[in-house]
């Protein structure tokens, strides 16, 4: 059933929101990995719920930025940014639950994700994304995003990349 309330997205903050993030991605990793196993055959269990909440500093400020959308009070969806290098970001973690799908959330957080990577000075924004996730490739593109090769600082591991595909844009200008 989809939720078709309000929603508002904001900068998700240190501590105070922690848990729910970590909910959110642990949440976003199980679906991505049962996907994997159904579709591929790749049995990759996701992360531990703790080795998720301690990952969190990589995506906070001054290296990132981690964004929490809500509706009544509740988790909608989450995005995050990190740093590669002085001059490159990469989106990560973006995830809408799925009765808050058909909202435009995740449009929101990359335009936000993208104006975020901009002001922190970065030329070049990257990403990647599993094969399956033909909605999100079509955000992407509608952003300016290209197809690319795998990328250093991609954490996807040597064994799943044939599952994956990697994207970039410039960010000179306002586009």
């Amino acid at each position: 059933m989809q939720d078709t309330g309000t929603w508002g997205l904001r900068e998700a903050k240190a501590g105070g929101d922690d848990k729910t993030i970590a909910g959110v991605m642990v949440e976003y990793l199980e679906w991505a990995h049962g996907r994997l196993l159904e579709l591929y055959g790749v049995d990759d269990p996701p992360t531990d719920p703790r080795l998720v909440c301690q990952s969190l500093h990589e995506f906070r400020r001054p290296h990132g930025v981690l964004l929490l959308a809500e509706s009544d009070g509740r988790p909608a969806a989450i995005g995050a940014l990190r740093r590669l290098s002085d001059d490159v970001a990469e989106v990560k973690r973006m995830y809408v639950v799925p009765r808050f799908r058909g909202r435009h959330i995740s449009s929101a957080i990359l335009d936000r994700l993208i104006a975020e990577a901009r002001a922190m000075g970065a030329a070049t924004l990257r990403l990647d994304t599993c094969r399956f996730m033909s909605d999100a490739q079509r955000l992407y593109r509608s952003r300016g995003f290209a197809e690319r090769s795998r990328y250093e600082g991609s954490e996807i591991p040597a064994r799943l990349q044939q599952h994956w595909v990697y994207f970039e844009r410039g960010l000179a200008g306002g586009g």
